[in-house]
């Protein structure tokens, strides 16, 4: 817990919170250039898997790139986030299971490329809501 206004979420709390949604943003980072970019996922043996195309994502787990992922939820206002090296997944039973845990969930287009999140460190964070007794009330 912080004097900050915020929680820090225990390493369960994470894992649970990454277990129960499918959408999040992968920043990566490409010579000077830094994109934040959609995807839905999926966690697999503790990975996140997510699929893609041709391109930024997967040019960065060819080249096994560390890469940063979150999710977060405004309205309850927290935000996990999950840094580690990642792969493009090659071996059929394992793009097999990726493929069945992401289920219908993807933009249209090709994207037959699985590229796994080997995550190295997971952090989490909750803000509290301040309570206050001299705010004005507003119609």
């Amino acid at each position: 817990m912080s004097r900050r206004g915020l929680d820090v979420l225990s390493r369960e709390e994470c894992d649970a919170l990454l277990g129960a949604g499918d959408f999040g943003r992968v920043v990566v980072k490409i010579g000077a250039t830094i994109s934040a970019l959609p995807v839905f996922y999926s966690v697999i043996d503790g990975d996140i898997v997510f699929r893609t195309d041709p391109g930024t994502k997967l040019a960065a787990a060819v080249l096994q790139s560390q890469v940063t992922f979150e999710i977060d939820d405004a309205n309850e206002g927290w935000s996990v986030m999950v840094v580690g090296p990642c792969s493009e997944v090659r071996a059929a039973s394992d793009i097999a299971a990726a493929l069945e845990a992401l289920g219908a969930r993807w933009p249209e287009g090709e994207r037959s490329r699985i590229v796994r999140i080997h995550l190295q460190r997971v952090s989490g964070r909750r803000l509290r809501s301040p309570i206050r007794t001299d705010a004005p009330d507003i119609p």
